[in-house]
Order: C-alpha cells, then structure tokens, then sequence
C-alpha cells in the first residue's frame, strides 16, 4: 500500500509504502522540503501505518493512499521473459484478471523471483498469471 502524506508545514509530498502488515517498507522524501526537525519527526513517527495515522489526527498532516494502476506493459517489462513467453496469451490472461489481482501479480514478481531455486526455470509469464502465485 502506497500512501502520500502532505501537510501545511512543508513543500511537497512524502511517499510510504507499507506491506500487508503495516510496517513501512519504502520511503521517499525527494519530493518534500523538510527541515531538520520535521525530518526527525518523520523518521519517528512513519515507521507503522496505524502509528503515522494516530499522531497526525489533529494535525495539518494529510495521509492519502495512491491507488496503483499497472498496466499490462508494466507488468510484462517488470516480468521480463520475453523470450520463452507469449505476449498475446499472457496479455489474454491479464485481461482476465480482477485489478487488484493485477496489482498483487505485479506486486509479487519480485517475491516469486527470490523463490526459484538455481537452475530452475522462470515460469512463462502466462503460466505466472494462470497460478495465482500471489494468492498462495
């Protein structure tokens, strides 16, 4: 889940990402003019979502989810088996798909890829989508 916080009291956005479980796994602060002191603030305060949603009640602090669109060319670049893989049957498959079940397929390549052992094939990309690996 991907969230921007804004506030009155800087510049820009501050992009969190946070896993299944609410625990920050990926910050940006490239697009925020923070000083030294919302910095530390930041890092004190956005480690958990449930957290970061407490203390900015009452606050100028704004926290909005990004909804994340993938599309099939995301998805069939990121998945990058272009070779042994049908563009046309694995573009049929993801066209099957429920959204959310394409954000999850997108979302889990990374995860999917650290799970193959050595001298183990990555599946063709329409084979990916047909398993719902992400749902296991």
């Amino acid at each position: 889940m991907t969230y921007h916080i804004t506030s009155t009291s800087w510049a820009g956005y501050i992009e969190l990402e946070f896993n299944s479980i609410g625990l920050m796994i990926r910050s940006d602060i490239t697009q925020a003019v923070l000083n030294e002191a919302q910095q530390i603030w930041f890092l004190k305060n956005c480690r958990e979502l449930s957290e970061l949603q407490r203390v900015i009640i009452g606050t100028s602090a704004t926290l909005t989810e990004v909804k994340l669109e993938v599309t099939f060319d995301l998805f069939w670049n990121r998945y990058d088996e272009k070779i042994r893989s049908s563009k046309k049957k694995a573009l049929t498959t993801w066209n099957r798909l429920r959204k959310d079940d394409q954000v999850k397929a997108y979302q889990y390549i990374k995860k999917y890829e650290q799970s193959i052992s050595p001298g183990v094939a990555k599946k063709y990309a329409e084979t990916y989508l047909n398993a719902e690996l992400w749902n296991n």
